[in-house]
């Protein structure tokens, strides 16, 4: 304990009472831990009961501070007596007022006619103490609590007695809501957490296919570590649901918020059979019972301490294909089709070896299955000090590919339907024999379910070099074996047991050049450096084509971005074939100085690639690729990203990507994007138009909108537009949304009404049933 000099005190101290008294609070006080006391003179009271502290008197510590012009000690009562100014600081609460008294034996405040703060809230009471024995809390006697700091607040809570938990909850006995001076709702008891997710939260709405719901949920702590979220919900046209989810605050702790969730929801649909807004498929067979199980969980061994040996765990189990997309939509818009996964890993800081099973638990989805997959990845790493670097990786597993059953029944019957028209003489004279044979051949591969035992390794080793600090050059060669065994569904592939070998080169120059007199502040330009990086990548690569008539699992998905060249990152490794690549580009920059850094004001990506042996297309040259990104302010931000066919291959096709975001005013934002793809080989033409706007109208009133426009179809596709409402206290907001699905339209209703910095008391309302979860 650190006791600070008193200033002038050997003007005062005529008695050795006076040190006797002030020992006494010393040891009193030491509890409180790392121990400061100020004052500029100190005098012992009559009767030598205690001593007065006067002058700025100042007490920090660990766990309380205290400023007051006067405080006085009486040793009978263990008291510490606060007088004028006082401001006192005690468990993540702040006290003002003029008295206060603190018991130095029990820990307890009486901080009556006190006001008092604990973000978010504002309050003060005609009695205020604070109890340390035990469990950490505070009493209150007449109370009135606001989220609002203002001498007369729009919104505020009166209480008879309340009892504060900091940072876990408020226990209000006898509570009125005042709107102004009115009051608005009177209830005997509420316990109010003070954590964002806990508490009651009610969820009104319409949808199209749901009708009018309401969701209720009720948020508390189970165990020392999770939050439970109850949940019961009715909907007008489809019934009732209820369910709960429990999350992880350690997972989020750790800054793993995808794990450390349990998700159970279940609905009597009352109207199962009735197709959803967003689709048109067969719902006759779906059971009114529907229901979502998940469960997103990382667990560390052998625990609980974080460590780098642990399972994840991604189990999802739907009761059918359209649960998600009735009740959970913006689930399915990212996520379509989940994945069960279970695996065991071992992180290292060369590399990671895991033992991972991928099941199906939901046999309306296409997937494949991997039981096990056995994995060692090798990240680029030093070799002794020879200058040369290794990466590579290793994989075992067996893989099995199958196909959702209303897929495989569906284009079953597409193949029977066209055989029996080739079979009847009058159907087939009225086909095209070519196209039908083309078609029943698609038909027969989309049906083909591959299994195989598959072994895969391959290995790299590089010899980066930098040569007079300007040119860099990274040449690589690799070498790697894939084994198929156990082949099931699928002919067999060209070569079972095939050889990889690769070969590399990446190089690039950089020069630089400053330019210290360009100044354009409103563009946040403050001197310039122009840095180009010219680069060629080559790769080549020898790999037996396994033929058309085996049909891998890990195969190319369709992209319009270009393929990876190094095959340490190329993930299809069913599709690996011989490729001969050269990778011509140009990086430019434009860095400025900003905030006592260096910051890319413009970056510029220009590259092509030439094929010497293209690996899909037998093109010649790719589409010219362009990449832009500009960071002029921190309100101004500009992304555009194209690849025209300018060299007249084959294999023609546009794409233009751009965003654009500016906050011209402190009372307009807006964000403007636009897509075209044209004439691509696979994907249909878009030429797609996006705008989301906020306008600030003044101090109480906003709008925002947000329209999505499908040029090539003259599609207005979506349209949400709301109107905001600031009512001091709360944040209120109305708006509406209409998606045009093209054959159907989907209309959804919004109404929010926001408690300002107290999340925990929201009334929130969205146009997607479930979207607090978001």
């Amino acid at each position: 304990m650190k006791i600070l000099s008193l200033a002038l005190v050997s003007l005062v101290l005529t008695t050795s009472g006076s040190f006797a008294q002030f020992d006494v609070l010393r040891e009193k006080l030491e509890s409180l831990g790392g121990l400061q006391i100020d004052s500029s003179r100190m005098d012992i009271l009559p009767g030598g009961t205690g001593v007065a502290l006067e002058g700025d008197f100042r007490l920090k510590s660990d766990t309380m501070e205290a400023y007051a012009n006067k405080a006085e000690f009486i040793s009978e009562t263990n008291t510490l007596k606060f007088s004028g100014n006082v401001s006192i600081y005690k468990d993540g609460l702040l006290y003002r007022g003029e008295h206060a008294l603190y018991n130095t034996e029990s820990g307890e405040l009486d901080a009556t006619d006190m006001r008092s703060s604990a973000e978010p809230l504002f309050f003060n009471a005609r009695r205020l103490e604070t109890k340390s024995k035990g469990v950490s809390l505070i009493e209150a006697e007449d109370a009135t609590f606001t989220t609002e700091d203002a001498e007369d607040p729009g919104f505020y809570l009166e209480s008879d007695r309340v009892t504060i938990y900091p940072e876990e909850r408020i226990v209000f006995h006898h509570v009125k809501a005042y709107a102004g001076d009115v009051p608005v709702f009177y209830l005997p008891y509420l316990s109010q957490p003070l954590q964002e997710e806990m508490g009651y939260t009610f969820t009104p709405g319409y949808r199209s296919n749901l009708g009018f719901f309401l969701l209720n949920q009720y948020g508390t702590t189970i165990g020392d570590h999770s939050i439970i979220k109850y949940k019961l919900d009715g909907y007008a046209s489809r019934g009732l649901g209820t369910g709960f989810d429990i999350d992880s605050t350690r997972a989020k702790a750790a800054n793993t918020p995808n794990f450390g969730k349990f998700k159970f929801y279940w609905v009597n649909d009352s109207a199962p059979d009735e197709n959803n807004t967003f689709s048109t498929a067969d719902r006759s067979d779906i059971d009114q019972n529907r229901y979502r199980v998940n469960l997103q969980h990382r667990v560390y061994l052998p625990g609980p301490e974080e460590s780098s040996v642990y399972v994840d765990l991604d189990i999802n189990k739907i009761s059918d294909e359209f649960f998600l997309e009735d009740f959970y939509p913006w689930e399915f818009r990212d996520d379509p089709q989940p994945d069960n996964i279970v695996s065991l890993v071992k992180h290292h800081d060369r590399g990671e070896l895991s033992v991972a099973t991928r099941f199906r638990a939901n046999d309306f989805y296409q997937s494949d299955t991997r039981l096990p997959e056995i994995a060692l990845d090798m990240i680029r790493q030093p070799i002794f000090d020879t200058g040369l670097y290794y990466a590579g990786n290793t994989s075992f597993g067996i893989l099995k590919e199958e196909l959702g059953d209303d897929d495989e029944l569906r284009l079953r019957q597409r193949q029977d339907r066209l055989t029996d028209s080739l079979k009847d003489p009058l159907s087939a004279a009225s086909l095209d024999p070519t196209t039908s044979r083309t078609t029943l051949d698609s038909l027969r591969a989309q049906l083909v379910e591959s299994e195989f035992t598959r072994f895969h390794t391959y290995h790299e080793v590089l010899f980066p070099k930098t040569i007079s600090g300007v040119v860099s050059v990274t040449p690589r060669a690799g070498v790697g074996y894939t084994n198929y065994s156990s082949i099931s569904g699928t002919e067999k592939p060209n070569d079972t047991g095939r050889v990889i070998a690769a070969l590399g080169l990446d190089t690039s120059a950089k020069f630089s050049k400053v330019y210290d007199d360009v100044n354009i502040p409103s563009l946040g330009v403050d001197g310039l450096r122009h840095v180009v990086q010219p680069y060629m990548n080559y790769s080549y690569v020898s790999a037996d084509d396994q033929g058309e008539q085996f049909k891998g699992i890990d195969r190319l998905a369709l992209s319009t971005r270009p393929r990876p060249l190094d095959v340490t990152n190329y993930t299809a490794i069913d599709s690996l074939r011989d490729w001969n690549i050269v990778r011509l580009g140009v990086y430019n920059r434009l860095q400025t100085k900003r905030n006592n850094t260096t910051m890319n004001w413009l970056s510029t990506n220009t590259y092509f690639d030439a094929f010497v042996e293209d690996p899909e297309y037998n093109r010649d040259f790719s589409n010219l690729y362009q990449d832009i990104e500009w960071n002029p302010l921190p309100w101004m931000r500009a992304e555009f990203g194209a690849q025209v066919p300018v060299f007249g291959d084959n294999f023609e096709f546009t794409e233009i990507n751009t965003r654009f975001t500016f906050m011209p005013t402190d009372y307009l934002d807006f964000t403007l994007g636009h897509r075209l793809l044209q004439d691509h080989p696979f994907f249909e033409d878009s030429n797609l138009v996006d705008l989301r706007i906020y306008a600030r109208i003044n101090e109480n009133w906003g709008v925002s909108a947000y329209e999505r426009y499908e040029l090539d179809d003259s599609t207005l596709e979506t349209q949400q537009y709301s109107v905001h409402r600031d009512l001091t206290s709360w944040v209120a907001a109305f708006g509406a949304v209409i998606r045009d699905n093209r054959g159907a339209t989907d209309y959804g209703l919004l109404f929010s009404l926001t408690l300002k910095d107290f999340p925990s008391v929201r009334i929130p309302v969205d146009f997607d049933p479930q979207a607090g979860a978001r």
